[in-house]
């Protein structure tokens, strides 16, 4: 991005891309950041806002006039963006007509950094070259929360650390909020959020166990259905087991 590139960052909600933004601003100074308020002119005011444009026309005797229109604020934003970073921040939230204005910024060489839980197949989030946000590792997890324990005044053991790193599946926000439901006695055990998913692999080769002993029990009795029947099956589980490397690691469960 120091060399004008665009980028767009994708991740789960909680993944940290917000964060992520804050650290580009911390270490890139020319850059101006936008986050999607449900309104066009809202989130345009509030680019404008960050290059110390006026949001509102000034009248002949210097007052206060009205606000600026969301096309007069693009075209005042793109006048004044020059070599700045723009910061989209819930882009995948963003209009067909914020989209579109954004792609045109693209196409004119401006720089943007866009954040977003998903990335559209078609439009600027899709020309901008990706990198999605991994889940953090287990034990950084463990550390955010104890962190985030001390920071509350909550008491906490290393059993209930472990077990709300399991269920935060790598997503720190999810983290941190788990910590506060503790705080405020919320019970939440039984929640499911973010990326934390059931693996059912051993479940599938309990029933492929299960198959194969109904083939040899029909070899040994000689029972030609219950031969043709585990066949069949054990041919079918391998191969969709053979299908299922097909497709993206992060994809399989």
């Amino acid at each position: 991005m120091e060399r004008g590139r665009s980028l767009c960052v994708t991740g789960e909600a909680g993944a940290g891309k917000t964060h992520l933004a804050k650290l580009v601003i911390e270490r890139l100074p020319n850059c101006v950041y936008g986050v999607y308020k449900g309104d066009n002119t809202k989130t345009l005011q509030m680019i404008a806002e960050g290059l110390d444009i006026d949001t509102y026309q000034i009248t002949d005797e210097g007052d206060r006039g009205k606000d600026l229109t969301a096309k007069q604020l693009k075209e005042e934003i793109t006048l004044n963006l020059g070599s700045k970073i723009l910061i989209c921040d819930r882009a995948h939230k963003w209009t067909a007509s914020l989209k579109g204005w954004l792609e045109d910024l693209h196409e004119d060489g401006k720089t943007l950094l866009l954040l977003g839980d998903r990335r559209d197949l078609e439009g600027v989030l899709f020309k901008v070259p990706r990198i999605q946000l991994q889940p953090l590792e287990e034990q950084q997890i463990r550390t955010l929360i104890w962190n985030k324990a001390v920071e509350t005044g909550v008491l906490i053991n290393p059993t209930k650390v472990a077990e709300l790193a399991s269920r935060a599946g790598g997503n720190p926000l999810l983290a941190q909020r788990m910590v506060l439901e503790l705080q405020q006695g919320v019970d939440a055990t039984n929640t499911q959020d973010g990326g934390n998913y059931r693996d059912i692999t051993p479940f599938l080769m309990v029933i492929a166990g299960l198959v194969g002993a109904v083939r040899f029990i029909g070899m040994a009795t000689g029972d030609i259905r219950l031969r043709i029947l585990g066949g069949v099956a054990i041919t079918v589980f391998f191969s969709l087991r053979s299908l299922r490397l097909l497709f993206p690691k992060e994809n399989r469960r």
